[in-house]
């Protein structure tokens, strides 16, 4: 069994490989394999056809990606993308320096993958940053969140195990490197306008709505 903290280690040091050698692919790239795509369409939210489009970058070990999504997102969620207004799409960005991230970020995706429950896994992920994050085996807190979220246990031990989501892991590290983003959170909105850091709901909304209004 290979330790989470080695496979993470030799997880960067692939990107970084894939990286100089130019691999570029979009973060919505579709592949044959039926649980890369279940897992790429459950971390979307809202109308394809919304005329505003979000891509967060977020790392689920980062402390200011977790108020974003527990204490600002909800609202925006509420406001913007389930009245069809904005398409958000959430890019997995597990960064070096958080040696745990990994395997929050392939919890979450396996969740999507096997459940299509990659949001509900993603809040609580979020909620138990504290928990998982300081643990020496964070995979068996993250497996525990999962079976309470009505995730399969056989089939998401399964996807975790053999690594079925890592593919699309690396296409979101990469996606994010080509976009130069460096940090997290970040997003992009519409192809046009970065949003770096933490930022208010009241930010968030003098912001979409600029964009809605925008011919």
């Amino acid at each position: 069994m290979i330790d989470n903290r080695a496979r993470h280690g030799t997880l960067t040091t692939v990107l970084l490989l894939l990286g100089f050698a130019g691999f570029v692919q979009p973060v919505a790239a579709q592949d044959a394999r039926p649980e890369l795509q279940r897992a790429t369409m459950s971390r979307a939210k809202g109308a394809e056809n919304a005329p505003v489009f979000v891509y967060e970058f977020a790392d689920f070990q980062c402390p200011h990606c977790a108020r974003f999504a527990l204490e600002v997102f909800p609202r925006i969620d509420s406001a913007f993308v389930r009245t069809g207004k904005v398409h958000w799409v959430f890019v997995h960005m597990p960064l070096p320096n958080h040696p745990n991230a990994w395997v929050a970020h392939e919890a979450a995706a396996c969740a999507g993958a096997v459940a299509d429950r990659f949001w509900p896994m993603h809040d609580r992920i979020f909620a138990t940053q504290d928990e998982w994050a300081r643990a020496t085996d964070p995979g068996t807190i993250l497996a525990g969140i999962a079976r309470e979220i009505g995730v399969p246990s056989e089939a998401f031990d399964d996807c975790v195990t053999a690594d079925r989501v890592a593919p699309m892991l690396l296409q979101d590290v990469i996606f994010a490197a080509t976009s130069r983003i460096n940090g997290t959170p970040a997003f992009n909105v519409n192809n046009e306008h970065s949003v770096v850091g933490l930022k208010t709901f009241e930010e968030w909304k003098d912001l979409l709505e600029k964009k809605l209004k925008k011919p």
